[in-house]
This record gives C-alpha cells, sequence and structure tokens, in this order.
C-alpha cells in the first residue's frame, strides 16, 4: 500500500470514528447510572469538589471529567456523553500509536475497534468503562516496551496510565492481576533490566503515580481522607461482584453476546490465538503476547465473576480486536480469510447501526441493559411545557433515575415515603404507580409513563386546567 493511500485510509479511519460516536448522541434516552454520573459532577461543579466514597460508587477521574466537560459544553446530553465518545475515538486511532507488529494488524485492529457493536455502543454511553479499558490498553503497551526494549525509558508513561487506571474504576485491581501475570510471563525480560541504573527515572514514576493517584481521590489534595478510603473500596466491590443478587449471570454470558453481535472478531480472534499459541517464535513479539494473556485472562475472570453487566464486555472486545488482526493476518487460505472478512464487516456494520441508531435503547438490544424507555421524554416534555418560574417537583419514588438528569435547573424535591401528608405546595407529582390513588387526587390531572420496564410513573399536574387524561 503507497504512502497516499495509507493517508487516506487513516483519514478515512479519523473521520468515521468521530462520526460514530458524536453523531446524534441524544438519540437514546439516559440510562439510570448516566443519570447518577451526572448528579456527582454537578455536585463537583456545585460544590467545588467530591469525596470518594469506597461503599456506593467508582473512582473520581470519570466525575471530574465530566464536571469539566459540563463547564466547556453546558449540562445537555452532548456534555454528558462527550467524554466517553471522545475516549472511544481515542480507543480507534490507538493502533496507529504503537510499532509493535504488523502493518496490517494495526489498520485491521482500527477497523474492528471502529466497528466493534459492543464497543461502537458504550463509546456512547456515558459511563466510566470506555476510558478505564483505554487506560488498560495504554499500560498493557507501555508495559510492553518495557520489557521489549529491557529498559525502564517507558516507565513514566506506563506510571501514568497505570495512576489514572486505578483512579477510574476499583476493578482495576482485575487488571493489575493481568499485568502481574504477564511480568511472571516475561520475567527473564524483566531480570535483564538495570534497575540500579535507573534510579532517577524509578523515582520520578514513582513521585507521578502518587501523585496522580492521590491528587484525585483527595479531591486534589483538599480531602487527606480520601487516600485511605480509596484502599477501602476494594472489598465492597469484590463482594458485590460475588455475591450480589440480581445481576449475576451464567459463565457463558459474555461468549453469548460476543457470538451474537461480533461472531467475525471473535472468530479471527480464535484463529489469531491459536497460530500465535502454535508458533513458538511468535511469543517472542511481547506486545501481541500480553494482548493474547490479556484477552484470555479477562474474559476468564469476567466470565467467573457471577456479577455481570453488559458494558464490563468492552473489557474483552478491545484486545479481542486486535488479536483478531493477528487472526486474519497469519490465517492462511486467502479465499477464506478475504471472503470472511468481507460477510464480517457488513456483518458488523449491520449489528453497530441496528444498535446505535435503529434499537438503541429497546428490549431486544442486549446492550441497552434494564434501560431507560423513551417515553420517560414525554414525560420531561410535558413538565417542559407547562412549568414556570417558581414552580416546585415532588418525586415520590425509590426509582427516578435518571429524571435528575432531564430536570436540572427545576425546583425538585424527592420523597420515598409511601404516603403523602402536605402536598399542596407542590404543582407537579411524579409518583410511582403502585402509591397513587386517584380518590385522593380528584380535580387534579394525571397520566402513566413508563421509566423502564416494570416500573410506572404518575405525572400528577395541578391548577392549571390541563386534561392529561
Amino acid at each position: 500500500m503507497g504512502q497516499r493511500w495509507k493517508i487516506i485510509l487513516i483519514g478515512m479511519i479519523i473521520l468515521l470514528a468521530i462520526f460514530s460516536r458524536f453523531a446524534f448522541l441524544d438519540l437514546r434516552p439516559l440510562h439510570h447510572d448516566e443519570g447518577v454520573n451526572y448528579f456527582f459532577a454537578e455536585k463537583i461543579i456545585r460544590n467545588g469538589g467530591w469525596a470518594y466514597d469506597p461503599l456506593n460508587y467508582h473512582g473520581p477521574f470519570y466525575f471530574f471529567l465530566l464536571a469539566f466537560s459540563f463547564l466547556i459544553l453546558g449540562i445537555n446530553e452532548f456534555g454528558l456523553r462527550f467524554p466517553a465518545a471522545l475516549f472511544g475515538v481515542l480507543l480507534v486511532l490507538s493502533p496507529f500509536c504503537y510499532k509493535i507488529g504488523k502493518e496490517k494488524e494495526r489498520y485491521l485492529g482500527s477497523l474492528f475497534l471502529l466497528l466493534s457493536p459492543s464497543v461502537f455502543y458504550y463509546s456512547r454511553y456515558s459511563i466510566h468503562e470506555v476510558s478505564f479499558v483505554f487506560f488498560s490498553l495504554m499500560s498493557v503497551y507501555f508495559f510492553s516496551l518495557i520489557l521489549e526494549r529491557r529498559n525502564l525509558n517507558y516507565l513514566p508513561e506506563f506510571a501514568l496510565f497505570l495512576s489514572a487506571m486505578l483512579v477510574s474504576k476499583e476493578t482495576a485491581i482485575i487488571m493489575l492481576f493481568a499485568l502481574f501475570i504477564m511480568g511472571l510471563v516475561n520475567f527473564k525480560r524483566i531480570k535483564a533490566i538495570k534497575f540500579k541504573e535507573n534510579n532517577k527515572i524509578i523515582l520520578f514514576s514513582i513521585v507521578l503515580f502518587v501523585f496522580v493517584y492521590t491528587a484525585f481521590f483527595t479531591n486534589f489534595f483538599s480531602n487527606m481522607q480520601g487516600f485511605w478510603d480509596s484502599f477501602k473500596g476494594f472489598m465492597p466491590w469484590a463482594d458485590r461482584g460475588l455475591h450480589e443478587i440480581g445481576h449475576d449471570k451464567p459463565f457463558y454470558y459474555y461468549f453469548i453476546l460476543l457470538l451474537k453481535y461480533e461472531w467475525p472478531i471473535l472468530l479471527l480472534a480464535l484463529i489469531g490465538i491459536f497460530y500465535f499459541l502454535r508458533d513458538r517464535e511468535k511469543r517472542e513479539k511481547i506486545f501481541a503476547l500480553n494482548l493474547v494473556l490479556w484477552l484470555i485472562l479477562i474474559f476468564l475472570i469476567y466470565s467467573f465473576i457471577p456479577y455481570k453487566t453488559p458494558w464490563l464486555i468492552i473489557n474483552v472486545s478491545v484486545p479481542m480486536c486486535f488479536v483478531a488482526g493477528i487472526g486474519f493476518r497469519r490465517l492462511e487460505f486467502k479465499r477464506i480469510k478475504w471472503a470472511l472478512t468481507f460477510i464480517g464487516i457488513i456483518y458488523l456494520i449491520v449489528m453497530s447501526v441496528y444498535v446505535n441508531f435503529v434499537h438503541p435503547w429497546q428490549e431486544d438490544n442486549d446492550f441497552a441493559y434494564v434501560h431507560t424507555n423513551k417515553d420517560i421524554l414525554n414525560l420531561v416534555g410535558k413538565i417542559n411545557e407547562n412549568y414556570k418560574e417558581g414552580d416546585r417537583i415532588l418525586i415520590v419514588s425509590e426509582e427516578y433515575w435518571p429524571l435528575p438528569f432531564y430536570l436540572h435547573g427545576k425546583n425538585v424535591s424527592y420523597l420515598d415515603n409511601e404516603r403523602l401528608y402536605n402536598y399542596t405546595d407542590y404543582n407537579f407529582f411524579i409518583l410511582r404507580d403502585k402509591i397513587f390513588n386517584e380518590e385522593d387526587w380528584r380535580g387534579y390531572s394525571y397520566e402513566e409513563h413508563e421509566l423502564r420496564g416494570g416500573v410506572e410513573l404518575e405525572l400528577i399536574l395541578r391548577g392549571r386546567g390541563l386534561d392529561l387524561r
């Protein structure tokens, strides 16, 4: 391939990555987790900081990133989903950053990351996972460079991305284990590194790691208790992963998702693993070896853990896309290889368009997990049509996310009581269906809306003469 065509191809991938991750970000209603993430980011803006809670939520990095996005872009769907979309683009472009491996593997890895339905979907989903997986990838990459070259020139970059990974999610402990296994497999290379001659770079890397880690968990050194609390977060999440009821799924859950939505990448990745393990000399390619180890370890660990949610699958999908590039290059039957790739790309395009733009929130989309029904936007629209300055909204329901995002800027109060006693000061009411008693609300206008499957909310309006029924 000539240099001109390489530039054109890279340019097309960049444009497609930007368009696919940023276009129509408001098409899908927010998931309740996205609403919760908005709440913490808005709290940072309102209070000038945030205190880490080891019992409830993930690390602080994404919340600070969201707060910055809101300050620049405003509080809207685009501002909420911009950080995830940005890291989604960075993931697609990441294969061009490394020089280890064949050129075809890099182009195909980028193409598969662009078209992977799971990576595509959650790059448009405002949660921690895409940025976390990007930091995981960069950690594996720079660790591989250290092992490949048997020196510590890239130790600061490794320390930076490792710390970013740890301030993103408590599940970083799983990636630490994977990196530990990579180190064991490549132990001879670690022994060959001259540590005593690199005291300065080791010290600088340690300081950099501790600085980033401490800065985020302590609200940039204003709450030093956050540093100690950060170590308490791993056990509750480990307990949740092993014992929490409600999200437990069988061992084969992620395999079925991959088989259904991205079998072409899965098949090529399995071929890549087969050839890589068969040819001993290929295992000397450290980054490729670590990618294979990452894929196998993460798939097995996440499959064994009972607690499963579909967005965790991109921890498997990302290394799988890279290993699929190896599989394509190593597949010896050219006709089969190109036929499989052509059919596979068409399939991936169709599935990605379907889950992102045709059925982005509906129940037949397995990535739209307990997702908000778009009907809730009708409820929000009705409030926006009738809301006047000075009005008050009362929400009486244990389940209401992501409504706080959609109602931001309005005077909203929340109760979880099952009985209302004094409600004459409110103009709008949003009540869970089980506590709605029509006889108590004579003269009020009301209508039903579905928040998500099994959760109905009643919108009640007082004193405007509007019949919502």
